[in-house]
């Protein structure tokens, strides 16, 4: 399959590539590239969410490091923050989790700082804020039900303002400047019907087990291999219209390059198979993961077209009134065609009617693209 690179995602892939596998690719010529693709190569690995992780890739490239000066210290910089904020994000979540635990409720963190446990450098994951799901650590004294709405009351007891109107998936608030995501299903059970036996299916495989995150400062519960390997590629495909980046990807072939396809049984729906084999045909390709599967040439081509070339790219701005209701038409139906790839029972009228719902609560974002 040829998937057209233009020279920054070549070099950003090669760089990704090198940090996953703590290995130089002496094929490109690093001491020969213009510092104009060097400036475009960190550009694309921010807007995709690997900064961190292509750091590492430079620190592999022998030699003096041959980035311009003034873009060195940038990046080395960002790379910096980020640390910071990571460290941040974990101490939060092992204070959630303690503080959870003293009202008899367990708590589990997904993706996150929890996934990052198994990157090369776990504070190079990059990510925006913290999925967790609490439960009843005492069935007998407090359903799981009872648990999680206790865990958004705690909050409340404490001043913060908890968003459950947003979405009947979860919860939304701000700890400690962090966003939290407090899961009362693992999937969006109301808009697709796959999504209920996978729930379930999660439910089952959820196993927690303690994870030492910043060297052992922090602990937090994470699912096993076969949850992450489940609730990431699903994830992953509700992105496919939306907003899928490198990053995604990058969890997969971490999670690939960890345990190896450990997709559970049970998951037998044809179109979402479709879909993980070609994440999968991605993650081979791009970034050396080696999972034979058999993927759908052309899936895996619009996969790769929507994570590195969307053709409606949210980050090129569109001017006039008139012109970004045109745009984000095109790009409501285009990316409606896409998820019905993946999901049966992607519902376009459904899918209108929720995206008036979320406009005429937030009138503001009507004219944003």
């Amino acid at each position: 399959m040829n998937l057209s690179l233009n020279t920054a995602e070549k070099m950003l892939l090669a760089l990704l590539r090198m940090a996953l596998h703590s290995r130089v690719e002496a094929d490109v010529p690093w001491d020969n590239i213009p510092d104009a693709a060097w400036h475009q190569c960190y550009k694309l690995a921010a807007r995709q969410g690997v900064m961190a992780m292509a750091w590492d890739g430079i620190q592999l490239i022998p030699g003096e490091c041959p980035l311009p000066r003034p873009l060195k210290l940038t990046w080395a910089m960002a790379v910096e923050q980020y640390e910071e904020k990571y460290r941040h994000y974990c101490s939060v979540a092992d204070e959630l989790s303690a503080l959870y635990s003293q009202h008899g409720i367990h708590m589990v963190q997904m993706k996150g700082v929890g996934l990052s446990a198994i990157y090369p450098i776990p504070a190079h994951r990059e990510g925006g804020d913290i999925d967790i799901y609490a439960w009843s650590a005492n069935r007998e004294e407090m359903t799981d039900v009872e648990a999680n709405r206790l865990a958004d009351e705690l909050m409340r007891q404490m001043g913060v303002d908890v968003d459950t109107e947003h979405s009947a998936k979860h919860s939304n608030f701000y700890y400690k400047g962090v966003p939290i995501e407090g899961h009362k299903t693992f999937l969006n059970v109301t808009k697709y019907r796959v999504a209920t036996p996978m729930d379930e299916l999660l439910h089952r495989l959820l196993k927690p087990e303690p994870t030492p995150l910043c060297e052992g400062a922090y602990t937090v519960q994470t699912p096993g291999k076969e949850f992450n390997a489940l609730f990431l590629s699903f994830h992953a495909a509700q992105h496919y219209g939306n907003g899928i980046r490198l990053h995604h990807l990058m969890d997969w072939a971490c999670l690939l390059m960890r345990y190896g396809w450990c997709l559970p049984a049970e998951v037998t729906d044809e179109r979402l198979l479709r879909f993980i084999n070609s994440l999968t045909t991605l993650s081979n390709q791009l970034l050396g993961t080696s999972v034979a599967v058999e993927a759908d040439e052309r899936m895996t081509e619009q996969l790769f077209a929507q994570m590195l070339h969307p053709r409606y790219d949210r980050a090129v701005p569109v001017k006039g009134k008139v012109r970004v209701l045109w745009h984000k038409t095109r790009r409501f139906f285009h990316e409606h065609r896409l998820l019905s790839t993946v999901f049966e029972d992607a519902s376009i009228g459904r899918a209108i009617v929720d995206s008036v719902i979320f406009h005429i609560r937030k009138p503001e974002t009507i004219f944003e693209v």
